[in-house]
This record gives C-alpha cells, structure tokens and sequence, in this order.
C-alpha cells in the first residue's frame, strides 16, 4: 500500500459524512503550503511505520510531530491524516470520525475530495455507534451524490437504530424503485420498522416484498424467528412452527424442542412425538440436552400411543358430533396422525355447527390441513376465514407461502 502526505489509501474506506455546508470552506491550495523539517522529519517515520502496518511506532512519532511548537494549519492538517487513519486502522472509529470531522471543516482538505471524504465520515460514525452523526452525514453526502443506494440504506438504518422508525420507513421507502428487486437488508429493516410502529398496511406490504424476492429458508427463519419470539398466543405458535418446518426453516435443536412441546401443550401429541424423533434423527442433541430430547419424546410418546388408539373410534365419533367442538377435537386427532384429509373434512363440519369454542383455529388447523395436501385455492380460502387480526397475520404467512 502506498502511503503519501494525502494518503490516498484511506479513501478506499468508503462512506458518508454530516458536516454542514457552512463548514466546507474553500481549500488552500496545496502548492502554496509547506511543512517544517521538525515536523516534517517524525511524520516521514509515521508514514515509513503506517507502511509497515506499525501502527504503535506510527502514533509515536505523529506526538512527536505534535509536540513540535510553532505549527501552521497547515502543518496541522498533516498530522491529523495520517492520524485519523491510524486510528481507523486500529479500529478506533469514533476517534478517526471525530479526527476527520475536523479535517473536513479545516479549510486545508482539496475541495476534490471533501465529497468522498464525507462518505467515509458517515461510515465511521455508524461503525462507531454514533447514528444521529451518521445519518447527519450520510445525509449532506447525499446531495452531492443522491443516487448512492448505499447511504441511502446507511440513512435508514441509522434512523433504525435511533429508534426513529417513521423515518427509517421514510428513507427505506425512497430506495425502493417500482419494477426493481429491492435489497433484502432494506426490506427486512422496513418489516421491523413497521412491526414496531404497530404498522398493519406496512407490515403486510413489506413481509410480501420481503417473501416475493427472498423466500429462502433463511429469510423465512428470519421472519419468523421474530413472529415466534413475539407471540405468546399458543395457537399461533403452533401454526407458526408448522410453518417453520414447512418452508425449511426449523432447523435448530431448540426450536424442534419448543415445537414438541407446544404441540403436546396443544394437544397434539402424536404429532409432538413425530417433531421430536425427526429432531433426534438429525443428530442435534448431547449431552443433557440428549437426555432432555429424549425425555420430551417418550413424555409426548405415552400420550400418543393413548391418542391412536382413540382413531379407531374417530370416524364413529365424528359422525355422531352435535357440537363444533366434538367434531373440532376429532379433527385435531386426525391433524396430529398426519391425515390430513380427514383432519380437513372434521374441521369443515366443527364450523358449521354451534358450540365451537374456537373458530379462528378450527380455520386454521383446515388451511394447514388442506396446504399439506396441495389443495392451495382451498387451504386460501380457510386461511381468508381467519378472523383475529393477529391470528390473521399468522394465517396471512401460511397464504404467501402458498402463493
């Protein structure tokens, strides 16, 4: 790496930067500036040090070009380039953008490269916590440069961190160009915008953005990740963990636990013990947590093997239902053996009857029932029934899924 009294290396960290206008005074040009030999002579052995990655040996002799009294501006200015980038090399980010803010407003800095200079501004204050800085900078970058995508997300998500979500949604929404694939940082930083501003229209808009251009198992992981750990509905969690597995995104040791024992919670135990011996199978678990699988898949077994059992009669007790929840409970039987069909068919009857404590999961537990056939138009139409706007969000999943 070439290290020169402008030191051009430091302009490969690219950023953005919030000093004000006013701020931007005209540069001295640089042929009429000198530097004194007694300043002149340490910062030579910085440079030789920063070209050898000697970042120690570099901030030594840079004091030693600091204590040197008189100093011009100009003088001064030098100092603080090959400072500010040590320090960015150290990874002191708040200390080399409070250093470079300065540089920026000396009045020394070549007008050419203020505008870039402010970019890496930007950048540092973010890497170094400082969001109202970074979005200040990112900001006056980008009225020289307005079509910089990465400040403009840099801009969003600084409004993010600040707990500013209408503006983070403001400037996530500018980037996002009709007819263009939008980047999926973006769009998952406007779906968790939305989610805390309580943004129904937003979140819809934003999770169908987010699972029409990315729907890989990870971003669903990630969706639904953050459904999971908010909701505390024990119908939710189940069809959202069915989801989890349907899309591919139940993947970890803990979650396959969680699912079992939401499940059996639930009343599902057939389907628990199914969930937690497909966990094993992969070989997740050791140890305690070996034992503890184990522990929860024979719990969940003894109440299965009383549950198939129970299906011998299930047809019998499905046709003499007089109440939406005998027929509902014969159909959560037949949900947990994986008979779908059947699961489907006693759910259509338990809504139509009166005495149905629950008819959102009836619904539900028929979309769900009904997807795992591949019976798409109609697992759609039992999720549309859904009527509890939470609830209905989970079902709203299960239908871009679906899509």
């Amino acid at each position: 790496m070439k290290a020169t009294w402008v030191l051009t290396a430091a302009l490969a960290f690219t950023g953005a930067a919030g000093v004000s206008t006013a701020l931007l005074a005209p540069s001295v040009a640089e042929a009429q500036q000198k530097i004194g030999p007694k300043v002149g002579a340490p910062l030579k052995a910085a440079q030789d040090a920063i070209q050898k990655r000697n970042w120690n040996l570099a901030l030594s002799k840079i004091k030693e070009a600091q204590a040197v009294q008189p100093r011009t501006a100009y003088e001064d200015y030098k100092i603080n380039e090959l400072l500010w980038y040590v320090y960015l090399q150290q990874g002191r980010n708040s200390d080399a953008a409070r250093l470079l803010e300065q540089q920026i407003a000396s009045g020394q800095m070549p007008a050419g490269e203020r505008v870039q200079r402010t970019k890496t501004l930007a950048q540092l204050y973010f890497r170094g916590g400082n969001y109202s800085k970074a979005a200040q900078a990112a900001n006056q970058y980008l009225k020289s440069v307005p079509g910089d995508q990465d400040m403009q997300l840099l801009v969003a998500q600084s409004y993010y961190q600040q707990k500013d979500y209408k503006g983070a949604v403001a400037a996530a929404n500018r980037l996002i160009k009709a007819g263009q694939k939008p980047n999926e940082d973006l769009l998952q930083l406007l779906l968790r915008s939305n989610y805390e501003l309580k943004d129904k229209a937003g979140i819809a808009t934003s999770l169908e953005q987010l699972l029409t251009y990315y729907p890989s198992p990870d971003t669903w992981s990630r969706v639904l990740d953050g459904y999971i750990e908010k909701t505390n509905h024990d119908h939710e969690l189940v069809a959202l963990y069915r989801l989890s597995e349907d899309v591919g995104a139940l993947t970890k040791p803990r979650q396959y636990m969680d699912m079992a024992q939401a499940l059996f919670v639930g009343g599902f135990a057939i389907e628990s013990q199914r969930v937690m011996e497909k966990g094993l199978a992969a070989n997740l678990y050791s140890g305690e947590e070996l034992t503890r699988a184990q522990r929860t898949r024979d719990t969940a077994k003894r109440k299965a093997d009383e549950d198939r059992k129970a299906l011998a009669s299930a047809d019998k007790t499905l046709v003499g239902a007089k109440t939406g929840d005998a027929a509902y409970n014969v159909g959560k039987l037949y949900f947990s053996a994986g008979m779908y069909a059947e699961s489907a068919n006693a759910m259509a009857k338990a809504v139509k009857l009166p005495g149905l404590a629950d008819v959102d999961d009836a619904h539900m537990e028929m979309g769900v029932a009904l997807a795992r056939q591949g019976k798409k138009a109609e697992a759609i139409k039992a999720f549309d029934a859904v009527k509890d706007p939470r609830f209905a969000e989970v079902a709203r999943l299960w239908k871009l899924h679906l899509r």
